[in-house]
């Protein structure tokens, strides 16, 4: 067994005509900081032309199955008219163990029908449904607005079953009752706190054992992790992510997160131009009781977490930002 990432391209042509090819692609973790990384192309995601939008950039790995699935951006970013597009779930985006490749789609129905906020920037993982008594594994979604000119920066939390074609629906149940406003995209919740990557900790299983990241900083602050409440959808405090050298880290990326959930647990971030890091000093924060932030006698502070960059992966025009890959995640095969 071995620990792989994986990621997909946006359509790589941009033909309508001809339907929407999204590439997959699959690369090794590196233990350390070690330069370059080549991916592999394991497949081809292909969605009809009639798709709203065809970034597929939530993905999670599932604790259960060890299969991957994809959920796209289902509001055009930069939109400011709250549409309610079609949501998308695509499963078994990884390698089948033949080295096959065989994707399938759904699209949830939705409860309420209105869920606008839903779209813009999206992070994803799976884990337990905390709602539930029997506590189920669901997909969780979180969904951010980082630009103010697009409408108020904040984040929602989403979540989506299992079942075929599975049920989406909002995860808030802190402060205030949800108003119509919030549910039509007008009002965020989470206002002020951007994040597009999810990670959660389905090793030390617990509702605020997840974290969500934010490299951006034209949401007017800078880069950071949040923890996440599974239960409510609320975030915490901002947690400042730094360099290695004590700096802030100062990226304006989308953003993924993921656990390496077995063995020596670690979590690693990803940028949609391919850069991978390793991020430390979480574990003071997320082991401190619901949403608080962790003692300023540990490892790193209350508050505070340290990216260090592993390296960079060769992905086909990801530098240059011809094509964004923003969907991460890490499974072991």
């Amino acid at each position: 067994m071995a620990l792989y990432g994986y990621t997909i391209g946006e359509d790589r042509d941009g033909n309508a005509s001809n339907g929407k090819q999204l590439d997959v692609y699959r690369f090794s973790i590196p233990s350390g900081p070690g330069g370059s990384i080549t991916p592999t192309r394991v497949g081809t995601v292909n969605l009809p032309a009639t798709a709203t939008t065809a970034d597929l950039e939530g993905l999670g790995t599932n604790p259960i199955t060890g299969r991957i699935t994809a959920v796209n951006e289902a509001r055009v970013t930069g939109s400011t008219t709250p549409i309610d597009p079609t949501v998308l779930r695509v499963n078994n985006v990884d390698r089948n163990v033949d080295g096959t490749f065989a994707s399938t789609t759904a699209s949830p129905t939705r409860t309420p029908s209105d869920l606008r906020r839903f779209g813009f920037e999206l992070g994803a993982d799976f884990g337990r449904d905390y709602s539930v008594a029997s506590q189920p594994i669901v997909l969780y979604n979180i969904s951010g607005n980082p630009n103010p000119a697009n409408g108020p920066v904040g984040s929602s939390l989403y979540k989506i079953t299992t079942a075929t074609p599975g049920t989406l629906s909002l995860v808030d149940s802190f402060g205030a009752t949800t108003t119509a406003a919030q549910r039509q995209g007008t009002q965020p919740t989470n206002s002020g706190k951007f994040a597009d990557g999810l990670a959660i900790d389905n090793l030390n299983p617990g509702r605020t054992r997840a974290l969500a990241s934010d490299f951006r900083t034209n949401d007017g602050d800078g880069n950071q992790l949040y923890k996440v409440d599974l239960l409510t959808g609320e975030l915490s405090a901002p947690i400042t992510v730094r360099t290695p050298s004590g700096q802030a880290l100062n990226l304006n990326l989308d953003s993924g997160l993921s656990f390496i959930n077995s063995g020596s647990q670690r979590l690693i971030g990803w940028v949609e131009t391919g850069a991978v890091y390793e991020i430390t000093g979480y574990q003071d924060e997320l082991a401190a009781s619901g949403l608080g932030l962790g003692s300023a006698t540990g490892t790193n502070g209350a508050g505070f977490a340290t990216a260090t960059l592993l390296g960079n992966v060769n992905l086909p025009n990801a530098v240059s930002g011809v094509v964004d890959y923003e969907g991460f995640t890490i499974v072991n095969e």
